[in-house]
C-alpha cells in the first residue's frame, strides 16, 4: 500500500528566438523535473495469525497471508498473548519510506510520527442516530508496560522508539528506509483503530492501515465421554422417547453454533472468533472448560446443557453464578438475558408450549469459576452463562427436537438464534 505526494509536472512554451545563421524562429519546450513523490508502505505484520477455530490444543496453522497488509478499510486482527497478565491486544508493524528516485536511504534517520484515532462506532436501536467511533476498554488495566498505545517492537529491528505520551511516540528511519512499532489496543471484542504517521518534514499525517481486536466466543457442548470429571459429569439428562442423551445434543448444538457463527464472519464481523472447550465424545473438568476461555482471551464463555427432571417440566432458563461470587453479574444477566430469550423465542415459534424460565443465579458452577476464567474483582473482562436449552425428559420436547419431522430445522433455528445473541452481546457490553 503506497501514500504518494501529488505529482507535478509543468510544460513551459519559450520565448520565440531567432538563429543568427539561419534568421529562422525556433520554439523551446522545457519539461520540469517532477516534484518528489513521498511513499509510506505498510509491508509487514508481526505475529502471524493462528487459525482461530482450534479446540482446546494448541495445534492450529498458521493462516497463509496474515502477515501481508491490506488497504484501508480492511480491519486486521490484532492477537492477545498470556490475556489474562498482559490483558492487551497488541499487532507490530514494519513500514518502508521511500522516494521515487531516490536511494533507498535518502530519509534514513528521518523522525516518524505514529497516532491513531477509534473506529468502533456503537450500536444503537433502531431510529436511533448513530454516535462517533469510540475506543472501547482502558489501556491503564492493561499489565504494567504495555499502558501506552505505542510500544518498541520485539518481533522487527529496532527503530530508535521513542515515547511521547501515551497516544503518541515517534520511530526513526533506518539506512535502509524502515522504520517499525508495537500497536496496543485495549483487549474488547471489535476494539478498532486507524493507524496514522507522520514523516519528519511533512505538513501532515497520513492514513495508513486499520487494526481491530477480535470478538472471541468460547463454546462448551456440557458433559461428555464416559467418567465423570471434577465439575463435570459424563452425562446427566437422557431424552425421553428417543433416548438421546444429553452429552451428545450439547455438542450437536454447541456445533450447529459455531457453524452460525462463522456464518455470522462478514463484513463488519469479519473478525469474530469462535473456540470450542470439545469437539469430540470427551468428557473435561469444569476448571479446564473455563480455562478455554482464559487462555484465548474470550468475551464471552457460553455453556450449553439439557435439564432432566419429572418427565413434566419444560422451558428454557440461563444460569450464571450468584453476585456474591460473581465479579461479573451485571455483565452477566445481560448475556444471559440474550441468550435465554433467542432460545426460548426460537423454540416458540415452533411449539406453542415453550416455556420461558428466565435467568437463574442460584447456584455456582465449576464451568463458571471466576479463577478459571481469569477474573478479578478489578479485571473481568470474561463474560459467561450456561444455558439450559429444554426439558429433553419431557415427550413434546423430545419429539420437537429429536423426532418429528424437521426437527433438524428446530435445531438450527436454536441455534442460529443464539449465535446472533451472542454476537449481539459482543457489541452491545463494553
Amino acid at each position: 500500500m503506497a501514500i504518494t505526494a501529488a505529482r507535478l509536472i509543468y510544460r513551459h512554451i519559450a520565448s520565440s528566438v531567432t538563429s543568427s545563421t539561419s534568421n529562422t524562429r525556433r520554439r523551446e519546450v522545457l519539461i520540469a523535473r517532477p516534484a518528489e513523490v513521498l511513499h509510506l508502505d505498510a509491508i509487514e505484520l508481526a505475529p502471524e495469525i493462528l487459525d482461530e477455530d482450534g479446540a482446546i490444543d494448541d495445534t492450529m496453522a498458521i493462516v497463509e497471508g496474515s502477515s501481508e497488509p491490506h488497504a484501508i478499510p480492511h480491519k486486521h486482527p490484532m492477537v492477545k498473548v498470556e490475556p489474562s497478565t498482559n490483558r492487551i491486544a497488541h499487532r507490530e508493524l514494519k513500514i518502508r519510506v521511500w522516494s521515487e528516485g531516490r536511494p533507498d536511504g535518502h530519509h534514513a534517520g528521518k523522525t516518524v510520527t505514529w497516532s491513531m484515532s477509534p473506529l468502533f462506532v456503537p450500536p444503537v436501536d433502531e431510529g436511533e442516530e448513530p454516535g462517533a467511533p469510540v475506543f472501547r476498554g482502558d489501556w491503564t488495566q492493561a499489565g504494567i508496560g504495555n499502558r501506552d498505545r505505542f510500544q518498541s517492537p520485539a518481533e522487527f529491528a529496532a527503530t530508535g522508539f521513542t515515547r511521547v505520551s501515551q497516544e503518541q511516540a515517534t520511530t526513526t528511519v533506518d539506512d535502509i528506509g524502515y522504520t517499525a512499532i508495537r500497536i496496543n489496543l485495549p483487549p474488547i471484542a471489535f476494539n478498532a483503530a486507524r493507524i496514522r504517521v507522520q514523516l519528519e518534514g511533512e505538513d501532515a499525517a497520513q492514513e495508513l492501515i486499520d487494526l481491530e481486536v477480535p470478538g472471541i466466543i468460547a463454546i462448551d457442548p456440557g458433559h461428555g465421554g464416559e467418567r465423570n470429571e471434577d465439575g463435570s459429569s459424563a452425562n446427566n439428562a437422557t431424552s425421553h422417547t428417543s433416548g438421546r442423551l444429553e452429552k451428545e445434543l450439547t455438542l450437536d448444538f454447541g456445533l450447529r453454533i459455531r457453524s452460525a457463527l462463522r456464518a455470522l464472519r462478514v463484513g463488519e464481523n469479519s473478525n469474530l472468533r469462535i473456540h470450542m472447550t470439545r469437539t469430540e465424545d470427551e468428557n473435561r473438568a469444569g476448571s479446564v472448560r473455563a480455562n478455554v476461555g482464559k487462555d484465548r482471551g474470550a468475551d464471552i464463555l457460553l455453556s450449553i446443557h439439557f435439564n432432566g427432571a419429572n418427565g413434566v417440566a419444560r422451558g428454557t432458563e440461563t444460569l450464571i453464578r450468584p453476585r456474591a461470587s460473581n465479579v461479573n453479574y451485571d455483565a452477566d444477566i445481560a448475556l444471559a438475558r440474550r441468550v435465554n430469550d433467542a432460545a426460548y423465542n426460537a423454540i416458540l415459534a415452533h411449539d406453542a408450549g415453550a416455556r420461558n424460565r428466565g435467568v437463574k443465579s442460584e447456584r455456582d458452577l465449576a464451568v463458571q469459576g471466576e479463577r478459571s476464567l481469569g477474573n478479578t474483582a478489578t479485571w473481568h473482562p470474561l463474560r459467561a452463562a450456561l444455558l439450559e436449552v429444554e426439558f429433553i425428559d419431557n415427550q413434546t420436547v423430545d419429539e420437537l427436537l429429536s423426532i418429528n419431522e424437521g426437527y433438524e430445522q428446530v435445531r438450527q433455528d436454536i441455534c442460529d438464534a443464539v449465535a446472533s445473541a451472542l454476537l449481539e452481546d459482543l457489541r452491545r457490553n463494553s
